[in-house]
């Protein structure tokens, strides 16, 4: 396996970075700066501010392309790749990637286009109003699917913290993130938890980012203030502010209860409803009598 030189692979990168119309910011050889320097490069790189919408900008050739690392970058022209070695970053329009290695697969027949990119430790990944984190993190351009996986899988956006056992997958091309394996979903006081979760995005009339809902699947349990509500299926859209529950539902208040298959709640209007379906059809409800007060003497 021959590895082209830094000077060579300089020279490569720039000629296809010019016929890609994509700016290179930094020069290849970047082991040959300070590492303090290199460092702040990447931090700078690693938050700056999401770009408005919430797709996956790499492989975008009307959007400039940088990549930095401590360590250095490498090109190997027989398996055409890019590898960024140490406090890796790579940023394009409104999307970066920072890890302790970057690999940047090329396309076979368009040498400069991006088809895969490989993160491997520390992963820390920014679309849109979202940011991911994990130990492995790999996106398909031709799949516009990001899936990040290991430990302390965590998606931050606005309002929200998601977290799951066995992977994250940012469906860019639909803009949604699906969280798989007790999945957890924070919103304010609220914790959704399910064996599947899914936020689905839509941009505003500015172009940005906004939740527009959150669904969740499999034992579903949510916790809001004193009310505790199970489900077999969980629905929640945040402009109607509106929370649809089907099967085996149970609503746990305090010491009351209530069962059903199907509950709407209404939170704006402070509407709750609590429908019948499958079994003998009927609404089931619990409440719990006053206390009598203690009477001995």
């Amino acid at each position: 396996m021959r590895v082209v030189n830094f000077a060579g692979a300089a020279a490569i990168w720039r000629r296809k970075a010019w016929r890609l119309g994509i700016a290179m910011c930094l020069p290849l050889w970047l082991a040959l700066v300070p590492p303090a320097a290199a460092q702040d490069v990447a931090q700078d790189a690693a938050a700056a501010p999401a770009a408005t919408g919430s797709g996956m900008d790499f492989g975008d050739e009307t959007q400039p392309f940088e990549l930095s690392a401590d360590q250095g970058i490498e090109w190997r022209s027989n398996e055409k790749t890019y590898t960024a070695r140490g406090n890796a970053v790579a940023t394009q329009g409104g999307s970066s990637i920072a890890a302790d290695t970057l690999v940047f697969y090329t396309d076979g027949e368009e040498e400069g286009s991006f088809n895969r990119i490989l993160a491997t430790g520390n992963v820390k990944v920014i679309s849109g109003s979202s940011t991911g984190y994990g130990d492995k993190g790999e996106y398909n351009a031709t799949d516009k699917l990001l899936l990040l996986t290991g430990g302390n899988l965590k998606i931050v956006s606005d309002n929200d913290v998601v977290t799951a056992r066995d992977r994250i997958e940012y469906w860019t091309g639909r803009n949604a993130i699906t969280a798989r394996g007790n999945a957890v979903v924070v919103r304010e006081d609220t914790r959704i938890n399910g064996e599947v979760a899914t936020l689905y995005f839509v941009d505003d009339a500015e172009g940005k980012s906004k939740l527009n809902q959150i669904e969740a699947e499999g034992k579903v349990k949510v916790i809001n203030g004193t009310q505790t509500i199970y489900s077999k299926h969980f629905a929640y859209n945040p402009d109607t502010d509106i929370a649809l529950m089907t099967g085996d539902v149970r609503i746990v208040d305090g010491g009351n209860e209530y069962t059903g298959q199907r509950a709407e709640i209404d939170n704006k209007r402070k509407i709750s409803r609590l429908l019948g379906g499958g079994g003998d059809g009927r609404v089931h409800t619990f409440i719990k009598p006053k206390s009598s007060g203690n009477t001995t003497q």
